[in-house]
């Protein structure tokens, strides 16, 4: 009998929904007698294919009847062991088969004797056996580790399993990918169980981990167990607290006595001597081998050796590197070997590399110092300069790695500090928050005199600014003033630098007193000619107080002066900065030019941890213009470089963006997910923005389906956010808003006193998009019909100017719907179909069926869609449906697109029907004919 979990336990795996819901409709078709079907789930070792065979197991057992069994190696020699344990439950039904069918499988089962002669007979004797006791009960049967099942019992499961289709029987079966997966019950439709993603993992480890893992160390672990469910529990429980809590560095190798390492190093022992040789060869190199230096290494073995290690799912080429799908498993081959063989190695990489090209320069050094085959403090020497010329080409990680070592091997105090500073700047800009902590740790300056040391200040300034992006706003600001504190006599950018990363802190916190006290510490620094890209951060620093002064027109004239200086530089945060000196002004287009200008300076820089923050931004702009499909792409992108880099606050920015504009499409499901996960985070470290827009999600959540008194609950609430007098730019953004909500529900003075809110910064911006909600507003508590009338035109008349479609139609679902009930229906129909027409092409359901609604009501009834295909579906239907026409699963553009898997599945399901298609491969074929 297969043993069968709780399903309230194998409920409990984070992302695996779309394989849970497939094996839920394999067994729900079963129970409604529909028929059955097989399925072979296969993976890397400690994935979840025994988890997920059990949820189906727990899923069966109350009505169905549940057979199986486990592949044990011991047996696997032993013809037809498992098939006896999976057959014992049907013993009794043996004699209502036919009686040579009978005699025969009591035989085989008593035996054990493989007869190839009567070996079809026997499969059909099997068949015939789960089909009678199906249609007494269905039977679901699972059978896990297949791939070490006697092969006897595997062909006879196989056979089984490819004639179940139209049976109450369903057949499923789970693999360890240490076998080409084909040559396993062949025939029968495949599951891949991949790795789980940073935000599976990350969920994964918040349920089962210790308390007090950090984000970047939850990151950490799920690249060092390459997304293992099993693997990820396992190290987690095995950290101390100093590695938990990012203090320590994280284990290279897995846990000695878990299932994951006798596993891998059963593997491994298995493998000829002169692959485990070539093995540990890839391991002595921190981030795999080129394919190219990996065979001056193998001299005369070649790289065929390798083949055995590939096969049994070891190691893979990426990026024309070979290494290790597991990097623990790497951890663990080199731990391996005594500290002798491991130099030898080292010697031998570097000797391989040592061609004279300046490219293998850093590598090189790095095996020299490994092997211990040169002075330390020369080494050092060279590993300092050998990063700093990988540094200027934007490899960040390599720099990292050899200023680390370089730390490693100097005696001097001084200098070891200073190269374990440059470590962590390496680590922290190629997207590494957890490895730059860690280094930032072991810094211990050197003593200076009184005042403090650079380097000191450098380190706070460093550990200010990734706290700000990956941890506590409020800790952020403690840190970096006290950076800049110890900084101002020594390095006034450094010190200038940090005091704008700790207003950030206070911003996004929503605290703008404080905001307002750091830039007068940064404006007491400055003393007048100074360089172009400092003068810049004192121009942003003064106009961004004067505008949270109240003070409008200093802040537009301080602002200007910063749009003037940005293109005398090419460093991306001061790009940002400008960036958000163009959004205060309202110059939307600007600024979301100035983002592309950053994020593309970045990632040519190498500065990973950067761009998410320009994505912020870029989506911000995008928002303001009205943009929504760019905003959305936007959004998506920022999302996933800040997951992968562990950047908790913008993760939760982007969320709330993502949710904000699930909501505009009618994806209530999507858009709860992302404003939720948002706010717990925004809670949890008091980000005041975040919770603004995810409030602001929720809202028009509320007011597209017709509840405005609860949208302007939530967005009256958002007056007394943050600290202070409250998050002014919260408020701002959601007034328009705020504004429509509180007139549907009879709050006339709280709508007034709103409008005279946004149009004390929409006027001053001068931007057209800002005055075109201005004037919606205004038309919107208007007490004369005529004076409405006028300012919803010309607001439409600045929507045009502004290109804000979506915002546009709003206006026109507005001012229809005024129309209708002022003038009658035939002067409201042309407003209502034009808003109609829009929200439907972009996807905006809620709003579309409001819009359709109000065209009811004049007698107009809702004119067919054109028949292109951009026309027959909405921009985000059209999305999915291209990604999965590239062979895509519902999972994989879920987690392409940070939809709900459920999102998905609707989706795909209004596709088949608004095209007529009945499959995946119309779909394609559609598509195809359309391009």
């Amino acid at each position: 009998m297969f043993p069968v979990a709780a399903v309230a336990q194998t409920r409990a795996l984070p992302g695996r929904a779309s394989e849970l819901r497939r094996l839920e409709t394999l067994i729900d078709r079963l129970r409604r007698g529909e028929g059955g079907g097989s399925l072979l789930v296969h993976g890397a070792p400690g994935t979840g294919k025994t988890a997920l065979l059990q949820h189906a197991a727990a899923l069966a057992t109350a009505d169905l009847t549940v057979l199986g069994t486990t592949g044990v190696e011991a047996e696997s020699g032993m013809p037809f062991a498992a098939l006896q344990q999976v057959l014992m439950p049907l013993a009794a039904d043996l004699d209502e088969l036919p009686e040579p069918q009978s005699a025969l499988l009591r035989r085989v089962l008593e035996t054990g004797v493989d007869d190839a002669r009567t070996r079809f007979a026997l499969c059909v004797a099997v068949l015939n056996l789960f089909v009678l006791a199906g249609k007494r009960r269905a039977v679901v049967c699972c059978v896990d580790d297949v791939d070490v099942v006697d092969p006897a019992s595997r062909d006879v499961l196989a056979f089984v399993a490819r004639r179940v289709a139209t049976e109450n029987v369903v057949l499923l079966a789970a693999a360890t990918d240490r076998v080409p997966v084909d040559t396993l019950l062949p025939g029968v439709e495949r599951l891949p169980l991949a790795g789980l993603d940073v935000a599976a993992g990350q969920e994964l480890l918040a349920r089962f981990a210790p308390s007090g893992l950090t984000p970047e160390v939850a990151i950490e672990l799920v690249q060092l167990c390459a997304g293992a469910p099993l693997a990820l529990r396992e190290v987690a429980g095995a950290l101390s607290v100093e590695q938990a809590r990012g203090r320590a560095s994280l284990p290279v190798e897995f846990p000695r006595g878990s299932r994951s390492r006798r596993v891998y190093d059963a593997r491994v022992g298995a493998l000829p001597a002169e692959t485990r040789e070539l093995l540990l060869v890839l391991a002595a190199d921190p981030d795999g081998l080129d394919l190219d230096v990996l065979a001056l290494v193998a001299d005369g073995a070649g790289l065929g050796a390798l083949e055995p290690a590939e096969a049994a799912g070891l190691i893979h080429v990426v990026d024309g590197r070979m290494r290790f799908r597991t990097p623990l498993v790497g951890g663990g081959v080199y731990r391996s070997v005594p500290p002798d063989a491991r130099r030898a190695v080292h010697r031998r990489i570097a000797e391989a590399l040592d061609t004279g090209e300046p490219e293998f320069r850093l590598r090189r050094l790095w095996h020299v110092a490994a092997a211990a085959d040169a002075p330390p403090e020369l080494l050092a020497v060279e590993l300092a300069e050998a990063a700093a010329d990988v540094r200027e080409r934007g490899d960040h990680a390599g720099a990292s790695l050899a200023a680390e070592r370089a730390a490693d091997l100097s005696t001097h105090a001084g200098a070891r500090a200073d190269h374990l500073l440059a470590a962590a700047r390496d680590a922290w800009l190629a997207g590494r928050p957890h490895r730059a902590g860690v280094l930032l740790t072991r810094l211990r300056p050197a003593p200076a005199a009184a005042g403090g040391s650079a380097t000191g200040g450098m380190r706070d300034a460093l550990r200010g600014e990734i706290e700000l992006r990956a941890g506590s706003p409020a800790a952020a600001h403690e840190t970096l003033i006290a950076a800049a504190t110890r900084l101002a006599a020594r390095d006034r950018t450094a010190a200038v630098v940090a005091l704008l990363h700790a207003g950030e802190a206070s911003f996004l916190t929503g605290d703008l007193r404080r905001y307002v006290d750091i830039s007068l510490r940064a404006l007491a620094l400055r003393e007048g000619g100074e360089p172009p890209d400092r003068e810049l951060m004192f121009e942003y620093a003064a106009g961004m107080m004067a505008l949270f002064r109240g003070r409008h027109h200093e802040a537009v004239r301080r602002l200007r002066g910063v749009l003037e200086l940005v293109p005398r530089t090419d460093d991306p945060t001061a790009m940002t900065w400008a960036t958000l000196a163009a959004l205060m002004l309202g110059e939307e287009a600007r600024a979301y030019s100035l983002t592309e200008r950053a994020g593309a300076a970045a990632r040519a820089r190498g500065e990973v941890a950067l761009v998410p923050r320009a994505l912020e931004l870029a989506t911000f702009a995008q928002l303001w213009l009205g943009r929504y499909h760019g905003a959305l792409a936007s959004a998506q992108e920022g999302l996933r470089l800040a997951q992968d880099a562990g950047l908790e606050n913008s993760v939760a920015f982007h969320r709330s963006m993502l949710a904000l504009f699930s909501m505009f499409q009618g994806d209530d499901d999507t858009g709860l997910l992302h404003a939720n996960a948002a706010a717990a985070t925004a809670s949890e470290r008091g980000l005041a923005m975040p919770h603004s827009l995810a409030s602001w999600a929720l809202a028009h959540r509320d007011l597209a389906g017709g509840r405005a008194a609860d949208a302007a609950g939530r967005l009256r609430a958002l007056a007394t956010a943050g600290g202070g007098p409250g998050y002014v730019t919260g408020r701002v953004l959601t007034a328009p808003h705020f504004v429509e909500a509180a007139v549907r529900c009879g709050d006339r003075v709280g709508a007034v006193e709103a409008t005279d809110l946004f149009g004390r910064w929409a006027t001053n911006t001068g931007s057209a998009a800002a005055r075109a909600l201005l004037a919606r507003c205004q038309a919107l508590v208007a007490a004369d019909p005529a004076d409405a009338e006028d300012a919803y035109r010309e607001a439409l008349r600045l929507h045009l100017l502004a290109d804000s479609e979506f915002e546009r139609a709003r206006t026109e679902l507005l001012y229809g719907r005024e129309l209708r009930r002022r003038r009658g229906p035939s002067a409201a129909r042309t407003h209502l179909r034009n808003a109609y027409d829009t929200f439907d092409r972009l996807g905006a359901a809620s709003w579309a069926e409001q819009s359709r609604s109000e065209l009811r009501a004049t007698g107009e009834s809702v004119r067919p869609t054109a028949p292109a295909l951009e026309s027959r579906l909405t921009a985000q239907q059209l999305t999915i449906a291209r990604i999965v026409a590239q062979g895509a699963t519902n999972r994989e553009v879920a987690s392409q697109l940070y939809l709900s898997p459920r999102t998905v599945d609707h989706h795909m399901r209004n596709i088949f029907v608004k095209l007529g298609v009945r499959s995946r491969v119309e779909l394609v074929r559609l598509l195809s004919a359309e391009v």
